[in-house]
């Protein structure tokens, strides 16, 4: 053959024949290759996949190992210790498959690893960190290295396959006002899934995902760190009663030693890997266990009650930590009534403040500590409300002493509210300006208007309105203005009636101000109250009519405020205008609709009784409040004659020179009712002078 014979022929390839030949040869070399490749790397997956798996399981022994060691002992269900720092009741999500109930170390054949931990302040593994103690149990944060340290739960637990490690905290574990000297380190954890959806809000952390695929998961419990023979009464499950589970804590006490061993069984690449690992392991602190148990408590001793009064006739409670105490109750009465009331029962309250009915009244209580063995001896304390409670005053004013009333304020019994002070200002008077503000429950119902006096013996006007503001507004002075006349019904003492129908063009004032109403109190007093726009104001005109038993037996003449000084007349009818009101005219009052229950006094000569009117007498009522009346004539007008003397010995007179308005001869007049009971005139007309409408709280 030539050489182009041979050229041709290997430029044609392979024939048919050869390639049919060839052909399987090649793909039997590709298939041998590919399947060492998938083999290569199967091989590959699967050690990556054991190594991962021997990873997890020795991660997760290193964690039980460090837990261990910085544990106070061993448990057989959580929550055990934790009863000091908020009640034995786990929170949603804290217990299995994101329940409340208990973990417990053995249940249905099942092995839990369950710690109890001491809490501190910052990362245990840190030299600077320390215990986080319970408050007051016994002493206090400032010295807290008696009390007991706060314990916490870590649990190892496998579920649907998967290990996981869980803290677990009491209720209030950063409650420092309650519970603990300082917010832990440690914070509450749960399942992932479960923070999420449906959230709990207690839960701050995630549990930490240890090994999947675990198909076992055993421990065993020793006494020493080489003793060989395992407690076997720490794994007897019986049927998890209480006995049980006392009797395998019994046996976890005396553990100090854990053996613990992890098995998982994966699949990768087709291939099953499985991997098992053991750890033993023994707490540090033998003792520890010890430290942080909470010991079974005692009952606690009773509290040391200690009690304040504050204004508006309130009497605080308080009193100190009791060891061992895990609540308190609370209760009191009322001027040595045998009916207590319950301020609270069982709570962690170390407080309680009193609102007493009226000044002068006398509160006793009874505190108990109480816990889970029992409650305390009872503690009792009393304290009488102070009879007047200091009125605060504004800036610029003060009292002007000198034997006169001081700025004070009562309520009486009945419910009435009164007030006295010989006030006076540094600096220029504002027409209308505050001067005190009386606290909740000794406010009027709507706002009220009074008649007083002032330097330098003229009428005044006060205003009181339904915030407690005392405001001073016309013939008041900065020299001295006296707040003696003010007395009414606090807000919802009484029902008060609405007078209807006005008569003679009078009308109500509105804007605020109480509408003409009365209302009478169990000691048939009638209260008046109401600021009106005058209709006919002709001497003795009615205003309003009053119903069966509310009209005066005796012609009463009251001293009250219209634009200038005024007085209303309470006749055997109703309300009648001594004819000298204008633009408003106020009725706020009070008087005895009878003559029954009261004492004559006879007028200091040359002053007598003016006949046709009000007898002069007085009578005091169970509530304390004297009241005058009496209309007497022909004495003498010069400054600090006495018009009567009250008699000694039964409480009727001030403590305090009280300076009060009245009506003479249709004007304005000072009287002083003084502190030996003596009654003077300071301003006034000989022609008649009307006692009626004087009241105040008789003391000495």
């Amino acid at each position: 053959m030539g050489r182009k014979g041979i050229r041709d022929r290997a430029q044609a390839g392979f024939t048919l024949i050869e390639m049919l030949v060839v052909a399987p040869i090649v793909i039997l070399a590709i298939g041998a290759f590919l399947t060492v490749i998938i083999s290569m790397t199967g091989e590959v997956i699967s050690s990556r996949a054991a190594n991962t798996l021997t990873y997890n399981i020795q991660d997760a022994l290193a964690r039980i190992e460090q837990d261990v060691k910085l544990s106070s002992g061993f448990l057989a269900e959580t929550d055990t210790n934790l009863t000091g720092a908020g009640g034995n009741t786990l929170q949603t999500g804290q217990g299995p498959n994101n329940s409340t109930s208990p973990f417990r170390n053995v249940s249905s054949g099942a092995n839990n690893l369950i710690l109890n931990m001491i809490a501190t302040n910052g990362n245990p593994l840190s030299v600077t960190s320390s215990y986080v103690y319970l408050l007051n149990q016994p002493d206090p944060c400032a010295t807290p290295q008696a009390n007991i340290p706060l314990s916490y739960n870590v649990v190892y637990f496998v579920e649907n396959g998967t290990m996981w490690r869980r803290v677990v905290m009491p209720q209030s574990y950063n409650n420092t006002t309650t519970t603990v000297c300082a917010v832990p380190w440690q914070r509450p954890s749960c399942n992932p899934d479960f923070i999420v959806s449906p959230g709990n809000a207690f839960c701050a952390a995630e549990d930490i995902r240890l090994v999947e695929g675990v198909t076992s998961f055993s421990t065993q419990y020793l006494n020493g760190a080489s003793g060989d023979t395992p407690i076997a009464a720490a794994l007897i499950e019986g049927t998890n009663s209480a006995g049980d589970i006392a009797a395998r804590n019994t046996a976890l006490q005396a553990a100090t030693t854990l053996s613990v061993t992890i098995a998982s069984t994966q699949t990768a690449a087709g291939r099953e890997v499985s991997q098992a690992s053991s750890l033993r392991v023994s707490r540090l602190d033998i003792n520890a266990s010890s430290i942080a148990a909470i010991p079974s408590p005692t009952i606690p001793s009773a509290p040391t009650v200690s009690v304040t009064t504050a204004p508006g006739a309130k009497a605080v409670f308080s009193w100190p930590a009791v060891n061992g105490a895990t609540g308190y109750t609370f209760q009191y009465s009322f001027n040595s009534g045998i009916d207590w009331i319950v301020g609270f029962t069982n709570q962690n309250i170390r407080t309680f403040t009193v609102d007493a009915p009226h000044n002068g009244a006398s509160v006793l209580t009874r505190t108990f500590a109480r816990n889970s063995a029992g409650t305390s001896a009872e503690a009792s304390r009393g304290v009488t409300i102070p009879l007047w409670e200091p009125l605060v005053l504004s800036d610029g004013w003060s009292n002007l002493e000198g034997g006169a009333s001081r700025a004070a304020y009562s309520k009486t019994s009945a419910g009435i509210v009164v007030v006295k002070g010989v006030i006076k200002r540094t600096g220029t008077f504002t027409v209308g300006e505050t001067v005190a503000t009386l606290p909740i429950g000794f406010r009027p119902g709507g706002n009220i208007m009074f008649g007083g006096t002032a330097s330098p013996n003229v009428t005044s006007r006060i205003d009181v309105n339904t915030a407690g503001n005392i405001q001073l507004s016309i013939g008041n002075s900065a020299t001295w203005s006296s707040l003696d006349t003010i007395r009414f019904v606090a807000a919802d003492a009484l029902t008060f009636t609405n007078a209807t129908p006005l008569q003679s063009g009078w009308t109500n004032f509105g804007s605020g101000w109480q509408p003409a109403s009365y209302a009478q109190d169990s000691s048939s007093r009638v209260w008046l109250q109401g600021l009106l726009t005058p209709g006919t104001n002709t001497d003795g005109t009615q205003i309003f009519a009053l119903p069966v038993g509310m009209p005066a037996a005796q012609y009463h003449h009251i001293a009250t405020r219209a634009a200038t000084f005024s007085a209303i007349g309470v006749s055997a009818t109703g309300i009648q205008t001594k004819g000298y009101g204008t633009s408003y005219f106020s009725v706020t009052s009070m008087y005895y609709p009878t003559t029954t229950g009261w004492t004559s006094i006879t007028p200091v000569s040359p002053w007598v009784t003016y006949s046709g009117f009000t007898t002069p007498q007085y009578i005091k009522n169970a509530d304390g409040i004297v009241s005058l009346k009496g209309f007497i004539r022909s004495g003498s007008t010069t400054a600090g004659t006495v018009l009567i003397r009250l008699p000694s010995g039964q409480n009727l007179w001030p403590r305090e020179r009280l300076v009060y308005t009245t009506v003479s001869n249709n004007a304005h007049s000072r009287i002083n009712i003084l502190a030996n009971g003596g009654i003077t005139i300071e301003t006034g007309n000989a022609t008649w002078l009307s006692l009626d409408g004087i009241h105040f709280i008789g003391e000495q």
